[in-house]
């Protein structure tokens, strides 16, 4: 009968078990996050298992494969140690070994095909290749330094024993969370307007540049330096004039329906062709758009300031398969500088916002919105943004897609190892992006709960209490932040899941916990 191998520095093998449970958790949850992000999952068409292998990028030496190798070696290390150690045997067991690159590369490639079918992603052979490696150098340095690490593991715990005293641990998680909360508050300097270039035309259906053109018609178009309400979004929608709900915040309005109409900044017709207003609009294409005459310096100073902005449009695609993305209406000076653009990419609608967390480009990341023209057919678009959040309603002020960028998007974007580029918004991202958020802030605290293994209603408040101050301290530091009953309760879930976690982990032999 086999026997598990028992470290030396005395860890014992149920110790060792539990603590390579969460080795290879937080080696699970590195891989999940660094190939899932930005957590942007829309599936179009359900492409088959065929389609998938056939996608398959097989090149191994492309400069491009040797640069990312080593990167994708490294992600699956923390995993492979985890699971040397949970399936440790006696000596150093070939058939552990093969179980352990089997399940990193089976993991790996499952990865792949999830990118293939729900992410802007394209599988790589290499890829797999060097996640499977990933997880043998993890085998590898579990028998090679494994005993070294635990015993150095064990012996720093015993080390940060007494700063787990509650009068010495609560102070200085106090001091965690108020880095986060000086973080977080930080961040909002990453969201305003203030890198907008005031020396930017305002384009209706192209670029400065002549080469983004788009086919359609526009009936309408307009722009406030404020966020509009919902209930003032509802009224949008129900067909009341933009002059009427946003009054005095308009600085750019035009009713292409009406030649009548006040429309300001005036535009100037390009292109070869001149087209009339019609009662559908005016017609846009690659030999007519409208341009201002000269910058809209008024337009951008204005929303800069304010750094909030609404932005209605009402549009019908000529064509679904535009590509560029094809300027819709865009405040830029070439393809590669802009304040703000609306565009087309395939049926997609794609938003661009300048502001130093997207960069001078607006597109890191840009906002996409799947399938808003699938059609030919008129659609009604409203954007507002309040400093914090971006919220796009397509035809519906019930039909709304929305982003909120402070703290956990503005700060996980800006901290991921490679540029997001693009980000397609659902209604489950930005839950994500919280998610992990709330690991790293509570988390810790979860841990020294299981610690003090105390199950009673001092631990009940232990787990609703700092979320739900949290919460509180944003709604209060952050301007533009509302509070949110759904985060708190987020925030008390994984609270109490990790409690359960580090609880299991901590009660095993060998553990001296508080009592």
């Amino acid at each position: 009968m086999k026997r598990t191998r028992q470290l030396k520095h005395g860890l014992e093998p149920e110790q060792l078990r539990r603590w390579s449970w969460l080795m290879t958790g937080f080696g699970l949850l590195v891989v999940l996050y660094t190939t899932l992000f930005p957590f942007d999952f829309f599936v179009r068409t359900g492409p088959s298992a065929l389609e998938v292998l056939r996608g398959f990028d097989l090149t191994l030496t492309q400069g491009y494969v040797l640069a990312d190798f080593p990167r994708n070696v490294l992600l699956f290390v923390p995993l492979g140690f985890g699971l040397a150690g949970l399936w440790a045997g006696d000596g150093r067991s070939w058939r552990t070994f093969f179980l352990v690159v089997l399940a990193g590369a089976g993991l790996s490639a499952l990865m792949e095909v999830v990118q293939a079918a729900a992410l802007l992603r394209f599988p790589s052979l290499a890829d797999v290749l060097a996640n499977g490696l990933g997880a043998a150098v993890g085998f590898g340095l579990f028998y090679l330094l494994g005993e070294r690490w635990w015993g150095g593991v064990a012996r720093v715990a015993e080390r940060i024993r007494p700063f787990l005293r509650p009068s010495r641990f609560i102070p200085i998680y106090l001091l965690y969370l108020a880095g986060w909360l000086l973080v977080s508050v930080w961040l909002q300097q990453f969201t305003q307007f203030g890198n907008w270039d005031n020396h930017f035309p305002l384009i209706v259906g192209n670029e400065q540049t002549r080469d983004r053109p788009w086919h359609g018609v526009v009936r309408q178009f307009y722009v406030a330096d404020r966020a509009l309400s919902p209930a003032e979004v509802v009224r949008l929608f129900a067909g009341e004039n933009a002059t009427a709900v946003a009054g005095g915040a308009l600085v750019a309005n035009y009713d292409f329906t009406d030649p009548a109409a006040a429309q300001f900044p005036p535009l100037v017709e390009q292109g070869t062709a001149v087209v009339p207003l019609t009662a559908d609009g005016v017609a846009l294409s690659a030999d007519h758009w409208l341009e201002s005459e000269g910058a809209v310096t008024a337009v951008s100073d204005a929303l800069a300031a304010s750094s909030q902005l609404t932005l209605g449009l009402e549009a019908a695609t000529g064509d679904v398969n535009q590509e560029g993305p094809a300027r819709l209406v865009s405040i830029s000076g070439d393809p590669y500088n802009r304040n703000i653009t609306l565009g087309q990419e395939g049926p997609d609608l794609v938003l661009r916002l300048r502001m130093p967390l997207t960069g001078l480009n607006g597109r890191q990341p840009e906002f996409i919105i799947p399938n808003v023209f699938t059609d030919e057919q008129m659609h009604h678009i409203v954007i507002t943004y309040d400093g914090t959040a971006v919220r796009l309603a397509v035809d519906s002020a019930d039909n709304v897609y929305a982003i909120e960028l402070l703290p956990a998007v503005t700060l996980l974007t800006k901290t991921f190892p490679q540029e997001v580029d693009q980000m397609r918004l659902s209604r489950g991202n930005v839950a994500l992006f919280r998610l992990i958020f709330d690991l790293c802030l509570f988390w810790p605290w979860a841990a020294w709960l299981a610690y003090r293994r105390k199950v009673d209603l001092a631990l009940l408040a232990g787990l609703v209490l700092p979320p739900l101050v949290w919460e509180w301290l944003l709604s209060r530091l952050i301007f533009g932040y509302g509070w949110h009953a759904g985060y708190v309760g987020m925030g008390v879930l994984v609270t109490a899941v990790g409690f359960i976690i580090f609880y299991g982990a901590l009660n095993g032999r060998g553990v001296q916990t508080a009592r």
